[in-house]
């Protein structure tokens, strides 16, 4: 990488990382991994390893900014924890047993299925209140003192963040493309918890692919760097944004944006 340009490039990248990723609680490994992939030619586990040093300081900006507005529920983001601990090591041990073709081919298929679960989420939540809801009961008064009453079963915490944490490692993206939908869809947790509680667990979660990925040599501290230095700004942005204004016409914008991103992938892995 040289010159000052692509440098600011790459912080500019940073914020569209940690703004988007802050409001739809993605943690922005969606975004960071495939630029990776396709600009500079990273092989599956350095895209994965350098994306997650971007995800975990995006998701500590965001979690700081989140706590203040009172929205984690961190006794069912610690339950998250446990389980996306290890499934994060053994996601990031995994990289380094999959080709650059194939990996581009899951990454583009897991994209697509991100993006189909953004247009509808909202379609899949409303009604069910929480396919699998039930256990403990949660209470949660934001700092605009709106209350939040919900119940979660810990034990199926853990079991989804296992998966959840396998996806963060093996594709650099945090796992948050799990976690809120299981959070909102399956637990019935509401989505302005969800979004906020999701990146308190990313915090951990990226620390584990963080360390798993540092140990394999699979991390550009350069360009990982200036990313992050950009995200840390964007995640503040997008933390506040979210407070009051409605993200849909972002969450559509950013659902096309991962097809296409996709679309390129699949090209990339035929011509490979």
């Amino acid at each position: 990488m040289d010159g000052l340009f692509e440098a600011l490039l790459l912080a500019l990248l940073g914020v569209v990382v940690g703004s988007v990723g802050s409001l739809l609680g993605v943690g922005g490994g969606l975004i960071v991994a495939p630029v990776l992939l396709m600009l500079y030619n990273f092989d599956p586990g350095r895209a994965a390893g350098t994306s997650l040093l971007v995800v975990i300081m995006s998701a500590i900006s965001a979690t700081v900014a989140y706590i203040k507005q009172r929205r984690v529920d961190v006794e069912m983001g610690l339950g998250f924890t446990i389980g996306t601990v290890p499934g994060s090591v053994i996601g990031s041990l995994s990289t380094t047993f999959v080709g650059s073709g194939v990996f581009r081919i899951y990454f583009a298929s897991m994209l697509i299925l991100s993006a189909l679960y953004i247009v509808f989420r909202s379609r899949l939540g409303a009604g069910s209140g929480g396919l699998l809801k039930g256990g403990r009961q949660s209470r949660i008064v934001d700092r605009l003192g709106r209350e939040h009453v919900y119940s979660f079963n810990p034990y199926l915490v853990v079991a989804f963040a296992v998966l959840s944490g396998f996806i963060s490692g093996f594709f650099g993206v945090g796992g948050g493309i799990i976690n809120v939908p299981v959070m909102i869809i399956l637990l019935g947790v509401p989505a302005y918890i969800a979004t906020a509680t999701s990146h308190f667990v990313l915090v951990w979660t990226a620390l584990t692919g963080i360390v798993t990925h540092a140990l394999l040599r699979h991390i550009d501290p350069i360009m990982g760097g200036l990313v992050s230095a950009g995200a840390l700004l964007g995640a503040q942005i997008g933390a506040k944004a979210s407070e009051k204004a409605s993200s849909r016409a972002l969450e559509l914008f950013f659902a096309f944006f991962l097809i296409a991103v996709a679309i390129n992938l699949l090209f990339q892995s035929i011509a490979r």
